[in-house]
């Protein structure tokens, strides 16, 4: 992702999501967009230090049920999620992000996920 965060890939899809929800914010509620970037350092920081402490979770894509994780941290009144995939290097690949009231983003696997 940055240098800040060597063990983080954005997927193309989380880069499309998070320019949704930072457009959703700004509109709909602007005290949880200015509280956005705060919100992120946060996940980030775990994801980075600890990428599997976030819980696990389970979803089929056709016939294939994938595992990944799940960032829930609360943001002005919502709750910001970052759906995110670990390699058995612990890289950590962000897949999708967004607010409740707002539609989870389509689910794409990311290149190189289990």
């Amino acid at each position: 992702m940055t240098p800040q965060y060597p063990h983080i890939r954005r997927t193309p899809a989380f880069i499309a999501a998070y320019k949704e929800l930072r457009a959703y914010l700004k509109d709909s509620s602007p005290l949880a967009f200015s509280a956005l970037p705060a919100a992120m350092k946060t996940i980030l920081d775990v994801i980075d230090r600890h990428p599997r402490s976030w819980p696990l979770k389970r979803k089929s894509l056709g016939a294939k049920e994938l595992e990944f994780h799940l960032a829930i941290v609360g943001i002005a009144y919502r709750r910001l999620h970052v759906r995110y995939f670990v390699d058995s290097d612990n890289i950590s690949y962000l897949a999708a992000v967004w607010v409740d009231g707002q539609d989870e983003p389509r689910y794409i696997v990311p290149p190189n996920s289990h």
